[in-house]
């Protein structure tokens, strides 16, 4: 991180100090007392679990040269001259400095969203884009309103890009994330029915991505799937520049002649030149595609680019082949709703096995009132497919294990549970020599705990 003032701070934050020593630099932020560095500032953020309130003499003996408040604390003795700003909210000042810091930076800053595909395309987006400067990207899947300013605050002026991933559940928070990240570069990798819990329905989806344009920097470019539907009328009303990409023949950057290598697959990229990707699941040539947009909006050839995806890896929990015994585990599990989960199972689909093909799924959560209907759906697809068995978690997945059964899967290949704790030793000691087992479900569901049942029993 540059340096910043304390003045810098409390103007940007809109803060009062409380107590303030006027020679203070800041070199850092930190939001857990636990991973204090010398010279950071501490946001006191309140979670659910945790008040960072009660930590502030704890970030203070780490190191810590002040911290961002929103509650009453009590200093005492030599302490009191320890700097503390106050604000109303710890979470929103978090974001009004990352905002403030970010506008210093001379970093081309790349925005990601999407229902689907935002970790592996920024995993993707910044592999590539190393290759011509240094870049920092969000950890894991840092993409709200605390995540966000945390990767902000790691970039410098020497580095050329920064790479962002952008999540919403709930109309507002794009626009929001957006507002702190003033992308360069805004991309939406694809539209889908999720999170309709919050945002009602598809075109709430759309509505809530469309966001991220609205503070797109002056010149920036919207970088968007083309044989996306939602994405393509989200772009049909956007006057600034734009790159799309996808497979149809109106995608600016277009793959042809997919052919199956490996784990992988080799694709022709617009009509010029091959690309191998070494990596498992269709649906990831999408995500490749908008990388090599991303990087063509900021002026590289991509030509370039053409033997760079040779040793990229996959995120864990995304398509992440594991040996247990004799059974073969895909992890998948980090995160689910409808169009990913269709998405796995056409990669379970269409692989060669020597054993029987498993479908493990759990709820996607946060679908609202269409929850019922779209796990019926899946359930309807897994009967149409070469699966051999179907295991279900939780309440809304029962529905999968239903409409499965209703569409022709014997009733003897379709299991259910309530949740990862009732499945039994002796149901997972049933499985088979050569089994490939596929894990799928939402984040909140932890499906991949069943990976240590496995462990366990195998």
């Amino acid at each position: 991180m540059e340096v910043l003032s304390l003045d810098e701070v409390v103007k940007a934050v809109s803060g009062r100090i409380v107590s303030a020593d006027a020679n203070t630099t800041v070199r850092g932020i930190s939001t857990d007392s636990r991973n204090i560095r010398k010279g950071d500032l501490f946001f006191a953020l309140k979670g659910e679990r945790f008040d960072g309130h009660q930590f502030v003499m704890q970030a203070m003996d780490a190191g810590a040269v002040g911290a961002v408040i929103s509650s009453e604390i009590t200093l005492y003795g030599a302490c009191k001259s320890f700097p503390v700003i106050r604000v109303g909210d710890t979470v929103t000042a978090l974001g009004d400095l990352a905002g403030y810091y970010r506008q210093k930076l001379d970093t081309e800053i790349v925005g990601i969203t999407g229902s689907n595909g935002k970790t592996t395309t920024k995993e993707m987006t910044h592999y590539l884009l190393s290759h011509f400067g240094p870049a920092v990207k969000s950890q894991k899947s840092f993409n709200n309103f605390i995540g966000v300013p945390v990767t902000i605050f790691e970039i410098e002026n020497r580095h050329r890009y920064g790479v962002l991933e952008m999540g919403t559940n709930a109309p507002g928070e794009i626009r929001r994330l957006s507002e702190i990240g003033t992308p360069d570069i805004a991309v939406i990798t694809n539209i889908s029915k999720t999170h309709l819990e919050g945002l009602g329905s598809i075109e709430g989806v759309a509505s809530a991505k469309g966001e991220i344009l609205e503070n797109l920097r002056k010149d920036g470019v919207f970088v968007y799937n083309s044989d996306n539907p939602w994405c393509v009328r989200i772009a049909s009303g956007f006057k600034g520049k734009m790159e799309s990409f996808g497979f149809g023949p109106q995608a600016q950057i277009r793959c042809t002649d997919v052919k199956k290598k490996g784990e992988g697959y080799t694709l022709v990229m617009n009509g010029c030149f091959e690309v191998y990707i070494p990596i498992p699941g269709y649906h990831n040539i999408s995500n490749c595609l908008a990388s090599f947009a991303i990087c063509h909006a900021l002026g590289h050839n991509i030509y370039d680019l053409k033997d760079a995806f040779s040793s990229f890896k996959l995120p864990q929990m995304r398509i992440e082949h594991q040996r247990i015994g004799n059974i073969t585990l895909i992890n998948d599990a980090y995160n689910a709703n409808p169009e990913s989960v269709r998405a796995a199972l056409e990669y379970l689909d269409g692989i060669d096995v020597r054993g029987r093909k498993v479908f493990v799924c759990g709820d996607m959560l946060e679908l609202g009132n269409e929850a019922f209907q779209l796990h019926r759906e899946i359930g309807e697809t897994v009967a149409r497919l070469n699966i051999d068995l179907l295991w279900t978690v939780g309440e809304h997945a029962f529905e999968i294990a239903k409409a499965a059964k209703l569409s022709g899967m014997p009733e003897k290949q379709v299991a259910s549970f309530k949740n990862v704790d009732d499945i039994a030793v002796s149901e997972i000691s049933e499985f088979k020599e050569n089994d490939t087992v596929l894990i799928k479900g939402s984040r909140g569901m932890r499906m991949e705990n069943i990976i240590e049942k496995f462990r366990k029993c195998l």
